[in-house]
């Protein structure tokens, strides 16, 4: 009932795609500027908005000016292609956001967890994202106890934040897996007698702000006996919801979706490439046409739980690889990685005859079968395959605060390679 009324509210708010621009176009200075010569009209031959478009910004070109007394909060992407993408929110926009989490056929696990016990950790970044603030409040929602510990700061260091775990012993936690997996291995090497209790207690992770693919979701619910609810969301505004069977769902009514090939040209609405969406709902920030550029496959789906159209993100298009007669996200890589075992990080170096695999041993998950994942990848690749196990610590310092994080782990140095990001963040 709740999710018909959410459903049904979407559809009685939300506005076409070309009434959005026209608004876009009246109540900012950006696209006053940016659709001076277009008519707004003509949704389709409207510009893409690109990250480049937004490079040097004045953040309040792109807030409404319907709103500017009653934003609350503020929020940018990582920046990582150079130019951050700046977010208002209203209380009630902050409101509606996490409200619509309510659509998750997860609900009924989360409630019942929390019956059994309330004590919760949110160990997500607390900073330029809403990732941190917005877990917070959907835990808040679901009645329970919030232990809000943060991440990578001098104060949240990882071993404070696994003592503090180990003393709590949460049903919940939201983080990154890469951050699960430190804590959890700090408990289980610092404080063994607490560690099985801890594992039987915690019975979900919450996770968003970190890629990741389905056979690390699997095998994380595998070695450590838990949900790992994965969670594909941005700062910028686009929303999925997470589903046991297996899928992310398009939320029905609150986007126009469309897909871009490699020299920008529409794909429509199916089928893969990269991702370009307007939110036909909120206005406080509108993203028109906004190619937030991840590379992904929408279909339509067949849910037992009614919803209709999935989204598979395979990672950011700058980052993709041409190999083989097909591109390569960089998940469709960490698919195979994870496939064959549970290492706690990885890296692949592509060459032009070769491709070398680094993989960072988990302690607590010997027995990685290496030679499984060089025939798969010699296969799919045509490419010979090296694979180096790494001990732990080589690639991750899981006891230092996180200064920085990787941001391609799938490295292409080839000359025909069109990655453009750094690879450190």
């Amino acid at each position: 009932m709740q999710r018909k009324l959410i459903e049904m509210l979407i559809n009685l708010k939300k506005i076409n795609p070309s009434k959005m621009a026209q608004y876009a176009k009246d109540k900012t200075d950006f696209y006053q500027k940016f659709y001076k010569n277009h008519d707004v009209n003509n949704f389709k031959a409207l510009p893409l908005l690109t990250k480049n478009d937004l490079t040097g910004l004045d953040p309040f070109e792109l807030l409404s000016r319907d709103f500017v007394d009653e934003v609350s909060y503020y929020g940018e992407t990582s920046g990582s292609s150079g130019s951050p993408t700046p977010c208002f929110f209203t209380a009630r926009d902050f409101k509606n956001l996490t409200g619509l989490c309510a659509l998750t056929p997860y609900t009924p696990l989360i409630s019942q967890t929390l019956q059994e016990n309330r004590v919760t950790v949110n160990g997500l970044t607390f900073g330029y994202t809403i990732a941190g603030f917005s877990f917070t409040q959907i835990l808040l929602q679901c009645h329970a106890m919030v232990a809000q510990l943060g991440s990578r700061s001098t104060i949240a260091t990882p071993e404070r934040n696994a003592r503090t775990i180990a003393k709590l012993k949460p049903s919940i936690i939201a983080a990154t897996p890469l951050d699960l997996m430190v804590w959890l291995e700090i408990i289980r090497t610092d404080l063994p007698d607490e560690y099985p209790e801890v594992l039987r207690n915690l019975k979900i992770l919450f996770s968003t702000a970190e890629p990741c693919a389905n056979t690390r979701k699997q095998q994380l619910e595998k070695h450590f006996g838990i949900v790992h609810i994965n969670t594909y969301a941005t700062v910028d505004g686009f929303i999925t919801i997470p589903c046991p069977c297996g899928e992310k769902h398009i939320i029905d009514g609150l986007y126009e979706i469309e897909l871009y090939d490699q020299n920008l040209k529409s794909l429509g609405s199916y089928g893969t490439g990269r991702l370009c969406f307007t939110n036909l709902l909120r206005k406080t920030s509108p993203l028109v046409k906004y190619l937030i550029d991840d590379y992904v496959t929408i279909t339509p789906s067949t849910c037992p739980h009614g919803f209709k159209n999935s989204v598979a993100p395979k990672g950011r298009y700058e980052l993709t690889v041409d190999l083989n007669n097909r591109t390569w996200g960089s998940l469709d890589f960490e698919e195979l990685v994870y496939k064959f075992g549970l290492p706690i990080d990885y890296r692949i170096y592509i060459h032009d005859e070769q491709i070398q695999v680094e993989l960072e041993e988990y302690p607590s998950c010997p027995g990685y079968d290496i030679s499984s994942l060089k025939t798969e990848l010699t296969t799919l690749t045509g490419l010979t395959v090296e694979v180096k196990l790494l001990k732990l610590g080589d690639l991750t310092s899981i006891r230092k605060v996180r200064e920085n994080k990787s941001i391609i782990k799938i490295l292409d140095l080839r000359k025909t390679s069109r990655q453009v990001l750094p690879q450190i963040l």
